[in-house]
Order: structure tokens, then sequence, then C-alpha cells
């Protein structure tokens, strides 16, 4: 049997995220476009869970179902402000650990926005960084996968740990 795992990477954005708790909480962004970026954190890291969870609560902000796809994908970026452009952008190279090779992101980031809203964007990034990561390794095996990704409309865990039988030798 083989254990899921979580990358080093993964546990290292958890840590920054907890580094900050008053970021978490932090409500400079707003609602609408805090969704927005958890949106696009969870169409990188392909966690479905999530992805499904927050299209949910958007759509209770108020976000449309366009307003929804364009956060999920990069290709519509052109549709953005300047500004969510950017955060996006850095969200996308700080999901994937590559602030150092995009120095020239991260310096454009950190002076368009302040050092408040620059904790936020990066404690909100971190966080779900390691949330999706978490949720795509250990989902299935949590009792209970099969049901909730059903009640989500999701076809079940790629590996139905629920159903495993034991062979004896």
């Amino acid at each position: 049997m083989s254990v899921p795992k979580i990358s080093v990477y993964s546990i290292k954005s958890l840590f920054r995220a907890l580094s900050h708790p008053p970021s978490l909480r932090a409500k400079r962004l707003g609602p609408n476009l805090r969704e927005k970026i958890i949106l696009r954190v969870s169409s990188i890291n392909q966690c479905n869970v999530c992805s499904v969870f927050h299209e949910n609560l958007a759509r209770w902000e108020g976000l449309s179902r366009q307003d929804i796809a364009e956060a999920r994908n990069p290709d519509s970026d052109d549709e953005q402000d300047g500004d969510t452009r950017l955060l996006f952008h850095y969200a996308e190279i700080r999901t994937s650990n590559l602030e150092k090779e995009f120095p020239e992101v991260v310096q454009a980031f950190e002076q368009a926005f302040d050092e408040a809203t620059q904790r936020e964007v990066r404690a909100i990034v971190d966080l779900f960084t390691f949330n999706n990561r978490f949720n795509n390794s250990w989902e299935g095996w949590l009792p209970g996968a099969k049901r909730r990704r059903q009640s989500m409309g999701l076809t079940g865990p790629r590996v139905d740990h629920t159903q495993r039988t034991s062979a004896k030798p």
C-alpha cells in the first residue's frame, strides 16, 4: 500500500500562511477578489474539491459564471484590470514556487500593493496551496470521500481506497 505524500513546499506554504494569522482574516481584497484568487490557486493545483466548494462560495458572494470561469483560466487575464491581472500572475508564480524565476513580477507586485495587501495575498495563496495539495494527497483516504465527492457532483476519488479489499496470501 502506498501512502499519499505532501510535498515539502506545501508544508512550507502552510507555515508561511500561519505565520501571519491576521493576514488570513484581513478584508483588504474583498470577498470577490479573494474568491477569485482561491479559484485560480485551486485550478493551478487541480483540486476539484476546493474548486467546487469555492465556486459555490463565489456565487454566494455574487460572482457570475463568467467571473468564475475567468478566475480559473489564465488565458482570460486580458479581460481583467491591471491590478487583478498582476494579482493572478503573482498567485500563479507563488503557487508554483517560482518567485525566484520571476523577480520582475514579484517586484511589480510589491510596488503595486501596500505591505498589508501583500501579506493577505501571500497568506491566501499559501494556505490554499497547502489545502489543495493536502486534499489531492489525502482526500480519497478519508472516510466518506466517495459520498462527499458525489454530493459535489464529482465522479469520485481518483483511487477509491474505501473500496479496497484485503487479499489473503
